[in-house]
């Protein structure tokens, strides 16, 4: 079976997340931190990095940087080798507008010069491989498909492609032809992100592709934590369970989607000021609410909420 990955979902997938997820749900085969900026000056602290921080040695973890400058890429990456990572990943398909208008992100795709020199000057002096993250493009779906014959002239661990542009968000189907003039073109192996939502979603994109490295799931996860294990089901025997939003949850998986929300609440309190805690709860409760049907009324509880009090007070066993 090829790989799966956890998508990097930048205020949700950090390492408080994957833990307790990790701990309920089961492992991923590889795992894409949110991105962490370049870093100004010249030396890269603990807190600059304290996401991975508890991760170090896993080699199953790709930290994952968001810039343009090859000496503040390089900086991180090292930091990145010290603490025992063996890849990191270069983020071109943040489509969140304040980084794309920064030539940051997939706003940095329409910049075929800029990526060029990037890696002419970098890619001698990674202290690990690299892989790269990215959108087909930002406003045009063909920025990728330029850029693949330049990243074909170095040594790039593999293509991550989430096949929708920058300023479609998540808002227009994927584009699975151009993903494919892009699979087709790349030297490198390609790992598949986007609207993995379902095993029958799953079932569809393995057909088509059936030579893919990796397939990477970040909101279908959120959505239905049980995708994983379903997935792997799928694989190995061929089931394909009920939608989950039509399917009615047994007391063991509801048990186990409150006990990792609570994992995710208790960690956090120790860390996190409340305002910020229910933040992140509510997050989770807006992706949990579309894909477990039945849990519908409580997210829509839950999204109303004004205090952590309040919050705890609708939880199970909060």
């Amino acid at each position: 079976m090829a790989d799966i990955y956890l998508a990097p979902l930048r205020g949700i997938t950090d390492n408080i997340f994957r833990s307790a997820y990790e701990r309920r749900f089961g492992r991923f085969d590889y795992i894409v931190a949110p991105f962490i900026p370049m870093v100004l000056g010249n030396q890269v602290r603990d807190h600059h990095v304290k996401d991975v921080l508890a991760d170090k040695g896993d080699v199953r973890m790709i930290p994952q940087i968001i810039g343009r400058e090859p000496s503040g890429f390089l900086l991180l990456a090292r930091k990145f080798a010290d603490l025992g990572f063996t890849s990191v990943n270069w983020n071109l398909g943040c489509p969140a507008p304040l980084v794309a208008k920064k030539t940051r992100g997939c706003g940095l795709l329409p910049h075929k010069d800029i990526i060029k020199q990037f890696l002419d000057e970098a890619a001698p002096r990674f202290p690990i491989p690299l892989s790269i993250k990215a959108r087909l493009g930002y406003e045009s779906p063909d920025d990728l498909e330029a850029l693949i014959p330049i990243f074909n002239n170095y040594p790039i661990k593999e293509l991550i492609i989430h096949p929708r542009t920058g300023i479609q968000q998540y808002d227009v189907p994927v584009d699975l032809d151009k993903f494919e003039a892009c699979l087709n073109l790349s030297k490198h192996p390609v790992v598949y992100n986007g609207d993995i939502l379902s095993v029958d979603a799953f079932k569809k994109l393995t057909y088509r592709f059936p030579d893919i490295k990796g397939w990477m799931i970040g909101r279908g996860i959120v959505r239905n934590p049980f995708l994983l294990d379903e997935l792997r089901k799928y694989v190995n025997d061929g089931t394909v369970p009920a939608a989950s939003d039509g399917k009615t949850l047994s007391a063991e998986e509801a048990s186990r989607i409150t006990g990792f929300l609570n994992d995710i609440l208790r960690i956090c309190k120790d860390r996190s000021h409340p305002i910020n805690i229910l933040g992140r709860m509510k997050e989770i409760w807006k992706y949990l609410g579309e894909g477990i049907g039945e849990w519908g009324e409580l997210s829509k509880k839950a999204l109303k909420c004004k205090s952590l009090q309040e919050y705890m007070a609708i939880m199970p066993n909060a």
